[in-house]
């Protein structure tokens, strides 16, 4: 007579995930770049008005030399478990349910919702702003201008976010195919922007900056001694325009940085859709060959940038940019890079190859949060954290629509807020929603520095997971590569988180700042803990699920 065997608990919500690897790896090497944003442009002006005397190149280089431990940390992870989900599978799988659930569901699924906000304001104000304006001086039409301006306000960057994050959601919900197709496009024209942009101020002689710009700023009805007028400000303000080095500076720099170059791991979010992801040396192309290429980038245009207008006037720059002095803006226009080069050429030419780089980077933003956070959200429904409709991926077009449409309208009142929210605090300082920016890395920060010591632990956690693995051959003195460089990368994390939590001029350290992170993180692990006991309370023990490697 045969002998029953126990029945191995069912946890996950069905056998299959119904999502296919139609990325190869090239498209997850772009999709890695454009995720970093080579448009991102707070760096060049936040950096310089924050940390007088920092260097911006030296800066950026050392945060890609921080990142690139979290990034091979990343690969071994990748490589062990290639499924969709990245962070919340690795963090689950080896640190556990409520760690891996509380930070990422915290830092991707809630923070990302402002990255979505973001990317309607990167396209309103550094797209299509800079377009009709560099359009409109270009041509001497004034009503050209007027759309730039509208462009800036509230009402113009929310429209434009809504539209930007439906026109997204359309696309994905179509086929993650289809969104594969549209990033060839947004790639090229993306280096066209990039590349415009560097030789426009690689070839400007720095002795004719201050003549084109008083021209420029005249074309569209501001002072015509622009350059003389923002440096008297400045200078007025009590501004240093030649500050001695400053090492402390310079390491400031990389936690904003780090802002781009965080992201060269986000293409593990959708590994269970990447073909080939379980290879070693494809995931080190993705992830370490994005990050490399992408700071050696920012490091460049950060050299040109400083060499074309100068020190000084980077300087005067900045203090726009903190509205120390309105007179250092193009009539209320920051003076970002593409601003400059758009200012510096005065060419429609030159105004339309680089916005339209411009605009489609920013609405690949949109497109990289919806497409990460959607597949954890679909990872964590299948270990059933979150309702199973959340899971669904459509037969037809193999893509997790109810998880987009979800997503979508969780983003809206975010949008708002971006734009329109502020409040004074105790001290009488007011803190605008937008200032929390850089919340989003610090709490995407967060799961990257956890992620990193799962990398780190993977051979003691996981350890069949690990055996199993190509990355299991690489050692150093017997010790498995993967714990030192998950040591390093979680190391040099923690730095930078702390740096974020203490240091004023990271802009994360308002009341608002401090209660909004703390809350969100609290509102995560209530979410893990409700969800657990009534699972369990209903014969569902989750903890099954993370002794498992995720269906495919």
């Amino acid at each position: 007579m045969a002998t029953a065997l126990p029945a191995t608990p069912e946890v996950f919500v069905r056998k299959s995930s119904g999502l296919v690897r139609v990325m190869s790896p090239r498209s997850a090497f772009v999709y890695n770049v454009l995720t970093m944003g080579l448009i991102f442009p707070w760096t060049y002006l936040w950096a310089p008005a924050a940390l007088p005397g920092g260097q911006l190149v030296w800066g950026i280089l050392l945060a890609m030399v921080i990142e690139i431990p979290i990034a091979l940390a990343y690969v071994w992870l990748s490589t062990a478990l290639p499924r969709s989900g990245g962070d919340y599978v690795f963090q689950s799988r080896v640190l556990g349910g409520g760690i891996g659930f509380t930070l990422v569901f915290s830092g991707f699924i809630i923070w990302i919702l402002q990255w979505v906000a973001l990317s309607g304001w990167l396209l309103a104000y550094l797209g299509f702003a800079p377009l009709f304006l560099g359009l409109g001086a270009t041509t001497g039409n004034a009503g050209l201008v007027d759309i730039a301006t509208w462009f800036t306000t509230p009402t113009g960057i929310v429209v434009t976010s809504i539209a930007n994050a439906a026109l997204a959601a359309l696309i994905l919900s179509s086929g993650f195919k289809n969104y594969v197709r549209l990033q060839w496009v947004m790639w090229v024209a993306t280096l066209i922007a990039f590349v415009t942009m560097l030789a426009v101020l690689f070839t400007t002689a720095s002795a004719e900056v201050p003549a084109k710009l008083n021209a420029f700023s005249s074309s569209i009805g501001g002072s015509s001694t622009f350059y003389e007028d923002a440096v008297a400000a400045v200078t007025a303000a009590g501004v240093d325009l030649n500050p001695p080095f400053s090492l402390l500076s310079t390491l400031l720099v990389a936690p904003i940085a780090w802002t781009s170059l965080q992201w060269a791991t986000y293409s593990a979010q959708q590994n269970g859709e990447i073909k080939s992801a379980g290879s070693f040396r494809d995931q080190l192309f993705i992830i370490v060959g994005s990050l490399i290429l992408t700071g050696l980038l920012l490091a460049l245009l950060a050299f040109v940038l400083e060499r074309a207008i100068g020190s000084q006037f980077l300087y005067v720059a900045g203090a726009g940019y903190f509205a120390i002095a309105p007179e250092a803006t193009l009539s209320g226009f920051y003076l970002w890079p593409n601003i400059l080069a758009i200012a510096l050429a005065a060419s429609p030419l030159i105004t339309i190859l680089v916005s339209v780089g411009f605009i489609l980077n920013s609405h690949q933003i949109v497109h990289n949060s919806y497409i990460g956070v959607t597949r954890v959200m679909v990872a964590m429904s299948f270990d059933r954290l979150l309702p199973e409709l959340v899971s669904r991926v459509s037969e037809r077009f193999h893509t997790p629509v109810n998880a987009h449409v979800i997503y979508f309208v969780a983003s809206l009142p975010v949008m708002w807020l971006y734009n329109n929210f502020s409040v004074a605090a105790t001290d009488g300082t007011v803190t605008t929603w937008a200032s929390l920016t850089l919340g989003v890395t610090f709490a995407s920060g967060y799961v990257f520095v956890g992620t990193a010591l799962a990398g780190a632990l993977l051979p003691y956690r996981a350890k069949g997971l690990y055996e199993a693995s190509p990355g299991a051959a690489y050692r150093l003195g017997g010790i498995p590569l993967v714990t030192i460089v998950g040591l390093i990368g979680t190391a040099g994390g923690v730095i930078f988180l702390y740096l974020f939590l203490t240091n004023a001029s990271l802009g994360l350290t308002s009341e608002l700042a401090y209660r909004v992170v703390g809350g969100v993180l609290v509102f995560a692990l209530g979410w893990y803990l409700v969800t657990y006991f009534v699972r369990r309370s209903s014969g569902i023990n989750v903890d099954f699920a993370f002794k498992e490697i995720p269906p495919e």
